[in-house]
């Protein structure tokens, strides 16, 4: 018989890390791998928002009726406001692991769109209706049609970690700029920002096929890591380590070989800042380290023992300078 989820032993030891876990813990935790997983989403949601789960034996596909039944009854005369305050309080709650994020109902004739946002420096655990679990990294859009059962399709903007639940009959697709990622069950990251040249595909497990322009570029196999310049339409597919790539989904922002422009653009999605550098400021160092619970003060304060600069925080704003 499946163990009931101890949710008083989850809180205390959320609360407590530093404590060893008691045997009917681990007992639980190794019972089925769904018990594992669900730990390590509620420390996600822990470490992000500060809150400790509430018990609950969760059911996704009556949770999901649940919001759609709402989302029918609604009248189209309703206050904008409300609205979204409704469907957020009963979709965030339920089914994103960060209270930070934003929900946005969208409806185009009989379609009816939901986009999600995951602000600067916040990461956020979405379920999609068919089960499939999506982790959004720092300023990340996901868009999909709700009618998600006909259309197993998504949109984004930014970065994300997708765990696809298997389905041959229905394909999972990931619009991204000018990339078309296509799945029936895997787990692959990709990330494009809209000041991004090149759309990166890193495959964990599974198999995709990588589109550009209803074109196939390739088909991917586990640990290689796909670079699309969308201006050039060109691709390049490579043979990688992707545990520095997805690092940032566990609290750890792992940053390999990366020039100093790339790497100011991480702290800016980690730390939830804006980052401005000066003009005469030119840095050819490339730079290798792992960020876990320092300040961006350290890790600048770090930064500057190998590269010449100086800066000024200033809240939000960042100024880096000539040293």
């Amino acid at each position: 018989m499946k163990q009931a989820i101890p949710w008083e032993k989850i809180q205390y030891y959320l609360r407590h890390d530093d404590e060893a876990w008691d045997d009917d813990f681990v007992s639980w935790l190794n019972e089925h791998e769904e018990n594992k997983q669900l730990w390590e989403e509620t420390k996600l949601t822990y470490s992000i928002t500060g809150s400790l789960p509430e018990a609950f034996e969760p059911n996704e596909k009556n949770a999901w009726q649940k919001v759609e039944n709402r989302i029918s009854t609604q009248s189209k005369k309703i206050n904008s406001n409300q609205f979204f305050l409704r469907i957020a309080a009963s979709l965030l709650l339920i089914l994103l692991g960060a209270s930070a994020s934003w929900l946005i109902i969208n409806q185009k004739s009989t379609n009816t769109f939901t986009e999600v946002y995951s602000p600067y420096g916040h990461k956020t655990m979405v379920i999609l209706p068919d089960s499939s679990r999506v982790w959004l990294n720092g300023n990340t859009h996901l868009r999909y049609n709700t009618n998600f059962a006909n259309a197993r399709g998504v949109e984004l903007t930014g970065e994300a970690l997708f765990k696809v639940t298997k389905d041959k009959k229905h394909v999972f697709t990931v619009r991204s700029s000018n990339v078309k990622v296509e799945v029936y069950g895997t787990q692959f990251n990709v990330k494009h920002y809209p000041d991004d040249q090149q759309t990166e595909v890193a495959l964990l497990e599974g198999s995709v096929g990588l589109f550009a322009h209803n074109k196939l570029l390739t088909k991917m196999t586990p640990g290689q890591v796909a670079e699309y310049d969308n201006n050039k339409n060109k691709v390049k597919v490579s043979q990688q380590d992707i545990a520095p790539i997805v690092s940032w989904s566990t609290d750890e922002l792992d940053i390999v070989n990366k020039s100093f422009d790339e790497v100011l653009k991480y702290l800016e999605r980690w730390y939830g800042v804006d980052i401005m550098t000066s003009k005469n400021l030119h840095v050819s160092h490339r730079l290798t380290f792992k960020v876990k619970t320092e300040s961006l003060k350290e890790v600048l304060t770090i930064m500057t023992r190998v590269v010449p600069f100086q800066y000024k925080i200033d809240g939000k704003e960042v100024l880096i300078t000539k040293k």
